[in-house]
């Protein structure tokens, strides 16, 4: 009856088989039903998937290990190209950090957490109601220290509230900040410690704030599309009203000169106008003149 689980396993479908170079069609099928959009992912990206899988031990199948690609936020985000992220859970990361270091007769270990608050004061334990600052994590392999400080400013995610017309931290930090932020810290400082086996991969922590960009960005892109349709804001920024070509035509173009109407020739022997003389005034006459003028004639 021992021996029903292990034939069990062996006769599975998706099962990874140590002569595997890559993922099957049914293995890929098998894990878009985990991740729907895994699917669209180049066969390349795939490949690399199946090393990080074989190399950590860990179980795709169980979601012990996960790709989730993402799209910067920004202008024209639909158009940007997927960036795929391997990430696993904190067991995940402490599990392929203690085989590392099994496997060169060290041991991990841990220093005590240290938390601090706004003003960098430290605290062995946190119970402010507000989460803290940042969270100090240091791991120990053999003799070597490696410690790791998270700040709430760089992990916190925070998602757009249309209620509130706000943006604000996701729930589950809200709840448990300080354990959310130790997380992150405690996952930098096993990268710190174990970078061969965990380069390029993350927990789920650190990169909720990716997330929270994506979800931004999709929220701003519809908000901004609501807000043409309902004509409150125009897709590209307002011109000066295009001008008919006629009119852009003529201001182009130089006017033309007023041309001054051709005086017509005179006759031979007849002077030219302006050389007319100007008539002459009449002269006025003389007061004795004027006189005899008006003086009866003599009679004889």
């Amino acid at each position: 009856m021992g021996a029903l689980p292990e034939q069990a396993v062996a006769q599975s479908a998706i099962v990874l088989r140590a002569d595997q170079a890559e993922f099957s069609a049914r293995q890929v099928a098998a894990l878009a039903l985990i991740n729907p959009g895994l699917q669209q992912a180049p066969r390349a990206q795939l490949a690399v998937f199946f090393h990080y899988c074989v190399r950590s031990g860990l179980d795709p199948f169980a979601r012990q290990i996960y790709m989730i690609g993402r799209k910067n936020k920004g202008e024209d985000r639909e158009d940007n190209p997927v960036n795929w992220t391997i990430q696993t859970g904190i067991d995940g990361f402490r599990t392929i950090a203690h085989r590392a270091a099994e496997r060169t007769g060290e041991r991990i270990s841990y220093e005590d957490t240290v938390y601090y608050d706004a003003d960098g004061t430290a605290h062995d334990v946190w119970l402010a109601p507000v989460p803290p600052a940042a969270v100090k994590v240091t791991v120990l392999r053999g003799a070597s220290r490696f410690p790791f400080i998270a700040r709430w400013s760089e992990f916190a995610p925070e998602y757009w509230d249309a209620k509130q017309s706000k943006y604000v931290v996701a729930k589950m930090w809200r709840q448990m900040g300080s354990h959310m932020l130790r997380k992150c810290a405690e996952a930098g400082s096993l990268r710190m410690a174990a970078p061969q086996d965990l380069s390029g991969v993350y927990v789920d922590e650190e990169m909720a704030q990716a997330d929270a960009e994506v979800v931004a960005g999709a929220s701003e892109e519809a908000t901004r599309k609501l807000r043409e349709a309902a004509g409150l804001e125009t897709s590209e920024p307002e011109s000066e009203p295009d001008q008919p070509e006629g009119a852009t035509a003529q201001e182009k173009q130089p006017q033309p000169r007023k041309r001054t109407p051709a005086r017509p020739k005179n006759e031979p022997g007849e002077p030219a106008a302006d050389d007319k003389p100007a008539p002459r005034r009449p002269r006025a006459t003389g007061k004795k003149t004027a006189t005899a003028a008006r003086k009866p004639p003599a009679t004889s």
